[in-house]
């Protein structure tokens, strides 16, 4: 027996692009809050809908209506204590968009955060044909590992017959790139568009085989 270890690293473009953007909004009480959110998130939703294409999509990922906490000291003699009171409320509704067309990354965080998006995540780049990427990364490592071991076979004075124990692991390495840039106020110039460099993504493949030899 012969054993081999290989490891193939593939790099392709990505096809796909996801962002994650959240519509913040606070009040003082929880039904105000989450209507000012209401009314934000539908701005944006109309926004951003108007700028994906067929394949695109947006979605809910998570809404929230939590309260908003503050400290309060208070000193009786030489004691002090802090207790905590509600200020408001906080309504967060998070959305995911996914882009196929990855030319229209910057346009469409700058759409979504001049309308109602107050934060935003990404991109995360990814492929749409990731299972046939990572077998055909591991078939290149399995045709390696065999030119390795008849190496070793033939300076051996012997052949590599057939494989006898293999195991496999895969690993992507997309590219991030995160993104924090604050809605403009109203009337304020334009900012410039946002751009986007698009990198690789990798794509893995570790092999450990095991090879029966004979002469």
């Amino acid at each position: 027996l012969v054993g081999s270890e290989m490891c193939i690293r593939d790099r392709v473009k990505p096809d796909k692009a996801t962002l994650h953007f959240t519509v913040v909004t606070e009040a003082a009480q929880a039904e105000e809050a989450a209507q000012a959110n209401a009314k934000e998130s539908e701005t944006f939703l109309a926004a951003v809908k108007k700028v994906l294409g067929q394949e695109e999509q947006v979605k809910t990922l998570r809404y929230q209506v939590l309260p908003i906490f503050k400290r309060i000291e208070k000193v009786k003699g030489k004691e002090k204590t802090q207790t905590s009171e509600i200020a408001g409320y906080r309504a967060s509704h998070r959305f995911e968009v996914e882009l196929r067309d990855l030319k229209k990354i910057g346009q469409v965080a700058d759409t979504a955060l001049k309308n109602g998006a107050n934060q935003v995540q990404g991109p995360y780049f990814s492929h749409t044909q990731e299972e046939d990427l990572q077998a055909q990364a591991a078939v290149k490592a399995l045709e390696r590992g065999r030119k390795l071991a008849e190496a070793l076979a033939q300076a051996s004075g012997l052949k590599v017959k057939r494989v006898t124990k293999i195991s496999t692991t895969h690993t992507i390495h997309p590219r991030v790139m995160s993104m924090a840039k604050a809605a403009p106020p109203p009337g304020a110039a334009q900012d410039v568009s946002t751009p986007i460099e698009v990198g690789d993504i990798t794509f893995r493949a570790r092999l450990t085989v095991s090879w029966a030899l004979a002469p």
